[in-house]
């Protein structure tokens, strides 16, 4: 095989490695700024419309309404996708 051929396998692995890391990330909601308030605290919302799909198919007004289900939940639910369901 010619060094060139290597050098674009080698890229195209690594492009696709990028890509699926980067699809798992998207998945991923950072709820750790609510956490703190979860002991008993009640989270207020603004009413700022960003939805969120949860993977229990419901749409979640913005991400912090999502992240309260999500600690309601204790950490079963997860986002499905951004936008609505």
């Amino acid at each position: 095989m010619s060094a060139m051929k290597i050098t674009g396998t080698f890229v195209l692995l690594t492009l696709a490695v990028l890509c699926l890391a980067n699809a798992a990330k998207e998945d991923a909601v950072d709820c750790s700024e609510y956490k703190r308030l979860e002991r008993g605290r009640p989270i207020y919302c603004e009413k700022l419309y960003q939805p969120f799909c949860g993977s229990d198919g419901k749409t979640y007004n913005n991400k912090c309404s999502f992240c309260k289900a999500v600690l309601r939940s204790r950490g079963a639910l997860h986002m499905k996708q951004e936008g609505a369901c």
